[in-house]
């Protein structure tokens, strides 16, 4: 029998999720012996990790992609398996592994303890589990962490339209290999799943298990002409527009010309370097999910 510890975050969703607390207590006393452990700051989660990583053999993310992210980084290349039961706002990775939102399907995923081994990318001197963005979503993620009282769609549709006025371009020198390339673009993002944002597919031909990223660089277009655009990001129609370029690498170097807006997993990173080494470990993680994911 597997020894499961629940990794609770109720900073998740804005704080939202704490009206999910009740019953996620009641699924959690179905496991024998588990555990549920409260986070109360920043860094508690990979603390619990590693002061109890024998006690366990799966440890479970409940709450948004950063949570999941966090209880990640520390299982990579362990025997341990990792659970997500998705209690946050765009719960962006879950969709990529077809882990339902509802407690009940959810808590059913995690009983079935089928184990999938993913890949993970690497940026410098962090991680990132389904997407990390300069330029464009970066700012659409700075935006939304304002904004998460609002439904997961609002909060992102109405980011999205603020990163639409005030964003600016960029000029960014890629290496990859033996080539190297200038680009003038509004965003680069590096995609190992397919949605951003909750419902905007990204990259919807991405796999998270065939050892590539799918890198999206999108050409500057005029601002009154992108909220037309967006839509076609929510009904995978993103190929038909011209200035969205997309390519699948393995490794490959970033050199910006100036600061840029960051997100990992839709989470903010504040960084002073603009120079950025992107690789990818392939199945590096195990991530309890459906069989049935590409």
């Amino acid at each position: 029998m597997k020894r499961y510890a629940f990794l609770y975050n109720p900073a998740a969703q804005g704080g939202k999720s704490g009206v999910k607390l009740e019953r996620l207590r009641e699924f959690i006393s179905e496991f024998e012996d588990a555990c549920l452990f409260h986070s109360q700051d920043i860094g508690d989660i990979t603390d619990f990790i590693e002061q109890n990583f024998d006690e366990f053999d799966v440890f479970v993310a409940c709450g948004g992609d950063g949570t999941v992210r966090e209880v990640a980084a520390t299982l990579i290349n362990t025997h341990k398996q990792m659970g997500i039961i998705p209690l946050g706002t765009g719960n962006d990775l879950c969709k990529t592994l077809n882990i339902p939102v509802k407690l009940e399907q959810s808590f059913s995923v995690l009983k079935q303890e089928n184990a999938v081994s993913i890949d993970v990318g690497q940026c410098n001197n962090f991680i990132f589990l389904n997407s990390l963005g300069f330029g464009f979503d970066g700012l659409t993620n700075r935006y939304a962490l304002q904004l998460k009282h609002l439904h997961p769609f609002l909060t992102y549709a109405i980011s999205a339209l603020k990163a639409v006025i005030n964003h600016t371009s960029f000029e960014v020198t890629i290496i990859k290999k033996e080539n190297i390339s200038k680009e003038h673009a509004i965003m680069f993002s590096l995609a190992n799943g397919r949605v951003e944002g909750g419902s905007f597919w990204i990259a919807p031909n991405a796999s998270i298990t065939d050892g590539k990223l799918n890198a999206i660089l999108i050409k500057p277009i005029a601002k009154w002409i992108i909220p037309v655009l967006l839509p076609l990001f929510l009904f995978k129609k993103s190929h038909l527009i011209p200035q969205v370029k997309s390519a699948k690498i393995e490794k490959l170097s970033l050199n910006f010309n100036g600061d840029v807006d960051i997100h990992a997993d839709g989470e903010v990173i504040e960084n002073r370097s603009n120079k950025f080494i992107i690789s990818l470990e392939a199945n590096a993680l195990e991530v309890i999910c459906p069989p049935t994911i590409i």
